[in-house]
């Protein structure tokens, strides 16, 4: 039986794999932002359950980062349940989205990423590189953004809409 070595708390990432990561960040923004804008603006009906299934696939990967930390982290007794556990209720509390309306759905699943964003809080814990922090903090808070504006921008239209 041979010993797997610890994988490193910091990993050096290369300048190739370092713009690949921002790269694959940024290039999932668009399909976020494009469909809460289609979505919540009247775009074709396939939209919205475009919209809310990408966002919960996103939150479901996010979600992941909970896991990461504490099977990397260094073995304390009891430490890390919580973030075990909050990570699987996360996903979970997605789920309703799928029959929510829209709007509600946006505002439900943005105020999921931004609780995510409190657990995780990458600005202050130390999993992974400062770089991959700081990519981490922006993404949550343009899909964060994103979300709930449409949302509430959604959420406005049917409250002033005079077509039923």
């Amino acid at each position: 039986m041979t010993d797997t070595p610890a994988p490193q708390s910091t990993p050096d990432f290369g300048v190739r794999t370092k713009k690949t990561a921002r790269m694959l960040g940024g290039m999932g923004l668009i399909p976020m932002l494009g469909l809460a804008a289609l979505a919540v603006w009247g775009g074709p009906s396939w939209a919205r359950l475009a919209l809310v299934s990408y966002a919960m696939l996103i939150l479901a990967f996010m979600a992941g980062t909970l896991w990461a930390r504490r099977i990397y982290a260094p073995p304390q007794p009891d430490s890390g349940r919580f973030e075990l556990l909050a990570s699987n209720a996360l996903v979970l509390a997605a789920w309703p989205a799928i029959g929510m309306s829209t709007a509600v759905a946006a505002v439900w699943l943005g105020s999921l990423f931004a609780l995510h964003l409190g657990l995780d809080q990458p600005w202050r814990r130390r999993s992974g590189p400062a770089w991959y922090r700081h990519m981490r903090l922006w993404i949550s808070v343009a899909v964060i953004g994103s979300l709930l504006t449409g949302g509430a921008i959604g959420l406005g239209m049917n409250v002033w809409s005079t077509t039923p």
